[in-house]
C-alpha cells in the first residue's frame, strides 16, 4: 500500500468528497457542506514521497521544473485526480475524484517560503490511519481525540507507558515487540511485534530531515525530541531485520541537586576552575547527574555555555546556553573557542566519544575554566585514560598530564538492580 493510499482510505471512511494537504499543515477535508480540518498533519518531506511513489515520469518531470501538474490514480476500484502545486519547501496537493468528476476545486496557495510550525492541534501524528477530525456539524457520535505531544501516537503511547513503568530505555526493531529496561533488566510491554515499514514511518515522523538522512545514507543516527513528558534521545540503527531504534527516555527538566544525594565536596567543586568528569556505562545517570550540575551553576548565577550532541535536558536558567553540534555550532572545538571568547564561566562538552569533543575538553581546561563532561567508562578511576582516548598517540601525554594537574574530580553514578542510584565520588588525590 502506498502512502497516498493511507490518505485514500481515510478520506472514504469520513465519507469525505476530497482532501487538500499542505506541507507541514493539517490536512483539510472537502464536504459538500464545507471543509473541515483533521487532526493530522502531513510533515514536508514525507509529502514529496506521497507524490513521487505514484505520479507518472513525465508528470514529476513538470514538478521537479516547480510547475503545477496534474495526474489520476487508480485505488480500491475508485479514480482519483490528484493536483500538485510545488514550491520549493511547500508543496501543496488536492485529492479529488477523477474519472470524468466536478473540476477539481482550486487547491489553497502554498506558503510562498519554508513552512511555519503549525499551531499546536491534538494527534499531529504522520499517519493517515490515525486521523480524525474537528468536532463539527458533521459529528454523528464522539468524535475520538488522539493526543499526541512528539508527533507520533505511536511512539507517545510508548514512551508513556515507559515511563509509567520507571523504565530507562525502549528498543525498537523491524519483526519484534518493543522492550523496555527497567532496573536494568529487559522486559516486553503489551504491544506487538511492529513491522519495519511502520518503524521506519513513525520515527521519521518526529526526527528532523538531517537525522533521517544520516539514518538513510550512514545508516546510524542521533537526535533527541519531547514527548509531553521529558525529552526522549533515539538512536537510529539498521541491521539484518531493517530500521531499529533505541530511545533512552529523559526528564524533562533538571533535578535539584540536593535531589540527587551527591557528597557536599562535589559543590565545591562547582566554585573552583578545573575538570569534573562524570564517568558511568551506558544507562547509569551520567545524563542526569551532568543536568543536574548545569542547574546548580545556573542557580549561582554562572555563566554556562553547553555543548551538545543532540540537546538533552533543557534547561531555562537565563545564564544557561545549550548550543547543538551541527546546528548552533559546527563543532565542539569550534564551539568552546566561542564560549571562551564570551567569557563563560563554566563550559560543558556533553559527551566524549570523538576526537573533536576530547581536543575541546582539553581546550578548554587548558584556558582556566570550570569544564564538565561525560565519558562512557566502567569505573571513574578509568575516566581520563577514556577521555583521553580518542586523541592521537602523540598527543595524550601531554593531555594526560593537563588533565592531571587539572582535575577536581570524577563521579560514578551508579544504579542498582531495583533502580536506586548511588554515586562513587572521588576528589582529584584519589581519582589519578
Amino acid at each position: 500500500m502506498s502512502k497516498l493510499d493511507v490518505y485514500l482510505r481515510s478520506i472514504e471512511r469520513f465519507g469525505a468528497a476530497g482532501a487538500i494537504l499542505n506541507s507541514g499543515q493539517p490536512v483539510t477535508l472537502r464536504f459538500p457542506a464545507g471543509d473541515r480540518q483533521a487532526t493530522q498533519v502531513t510533515p514536508h518531506d514525507q509529502l514529496v514521497i506521497l507524490v513521487r511513489e505514484v505520479a507518472p515520469p513525465a508528470v514529476l518531470d513538470q514538478i521537479d521544473k516547480q510547475r503545477p501538474a496534474r495526474f489520476e490514480v487508480d485505488s480500491d476500484g475508485k479514480r482519483y485526480a490528484i493536483s500538485v502545486t510545488p514550491k520549493p519547501g511547500a508543496w501543496s496537493v488536492a485529492i479529488e475524484p477523477g474519472g470524468g468528476g466536478a473540476p477539481a476545486a482550486a487547491a489553497p496557495p502554498a506558503p510562498s517560503g519554508p513552512p511555519s510550525r503549525p499551531t499546536p492541534r491534538p494527534a499531529p501524528s504522520s499517519d493517515a490511519s490515525d486521523m480524525t477530525i474537528e468536532r463539527g456539524q458533521y459529528d454523528t457520535g464522539p468524535v475520538p481525540v488522539i493526543v499526541t505531544s512528539s508527533g507520533s501516537v505511536f511512539l507517545d503511547q510508548l514512551t508513556t507507558a515507559a515511563r509509567g513503568s520507571r523504565a530507562s530505555d525502549i528498543y525498537l526493531n523491524a519483526g519484534a515487540a518493543p522492550l523496555m529496561r527497567v532496573g536494568g533488566e529487559l522486559a516486553q510491554g503489551d504491544r506487538g511485534v511492529v513491522d519495519g515499514d511502520t518503524l521506519s514511518r513513525e520515527i521519521g515522523s518526529v526526527a528532523p530531515a538531517d537525522a533521517r538522512t544520516a539514518w538513510s545514507e550512514q545508516r546510524v543516527a542521533t537526535f533527541a525530541y519531547g514527548d509531553g513528558a521529558g525529552r526522549v534521545r533515539v538512536t537510529l540503527t539498521r541491521d539484518q531485520r531493517g530500521p531499529g531504534a533505541a530511545l533512552r527516555l529523559l526528564h524533562g527538566e533538571a533535578a535539584p541537586l540536593d535531589r540527587l544525594g551527591l557528597p557536599g565536596e562535589v559543590t565545591e567543586w562547582l566554585d573552583a576552575r578545573g575538570l569534573v568528569v562524570i564517568a558511568g556505562p551506558s544507562a547509569a545517570g551520567k545524563t542526569t547527574t551532568l543536568a543536574a550540575l548545569i542547574r546548580a551553576l545556573g542557580e549561582r548565577r554562572r555563566v554556562v555555555v553547553s555543548l551538545e550532541d543532540p540537546i538533552e535536558i533543557l534547561h531555562t536558567g537565563p545564564t544557561i546556553s545549550q548550543r547543538a553540534i551541527g546546528e548552533h555550532v559546527h563543532s565542539f572545538t569550534e564551539g568552546v573557542e566561542s564560549a571562551m571568547r564570551e567569557g563563560a564561566d563554566v563550559i560543558v562538552v556533553g559527551a566524549v566519544t570523538s576526537a573533536d569533543a576530547a581536543t575541546a575538553v582539553i581546550n578548554a581546561v587548558a584556558g582556566g575554566h570550570l569544564v564538565l563532561t561525560t565519558v562512557l567508562a566502567p569505573a571513574g578511576r578509568v575516566a581520563i585514560e577514556r577521555l583521553i582516548a580518542p586523541l592521537s598517540a602523540d598527543q595524550r601525554d601531554a593531555a594526560r598530564a593537563l588533565c592531571g594537574d587539572s582535575l577536581l574530580g570524577t563521579i560514578a553514578p551508579i544504579v542498582g538492580r531495583s533502580g536506586a542510584r548511588t554515586f562513587e565520588v572521588a576528589a582529584a588525590g584519589s581519582a589519578t
